[in-house]
């Protein structure tokens, strides 16, 4: 099983909307259009049933749900990258590829 990070243990990353979103454009994440300017929707490679996986951001750090949905996130990424999450955070805060 991967290794998860917890909402409590995110929260001691300083994590920037702008460095994720970032992140997920070099490795190839394409941004869709949604209706609601509070989220910011990708769409990644394909799952294992061939639909493509999607990963919901906020548009800001300081919406109420913010945090949830970073945790989500970099759980995600590190799920399919198959490595740590704070292998996933370090890449982010860094600007480099996974």
């Amino acid at each position: 099983m991967v290794q998860q990070i917890s909402t409590e243990e995110l929260q001691t990353h300083s994590l920037q909307i702008d460095d994720i979103v970032s992140y997920l454009q070099k490795n190839g994440w394409q941004i869709l259009n949604h209706p609601n300017p509070r989220l910011l929707v990708f769409q990644g490679d394909k799952d294992d049933a061939g639909n493509p996986i999607q990963l919901v951001l906020p548009s800001q750090n300081s919406f109420e749900d913010s945090d949830r949905l970073l945790t989500k996130a970099i759980n995600l990424l590190a799920a399919i990258a198959q490595k740590p999450p704070q292998e996933i955070i370090d890449a982010i805060a860094d600007g480099k590829l996974r």
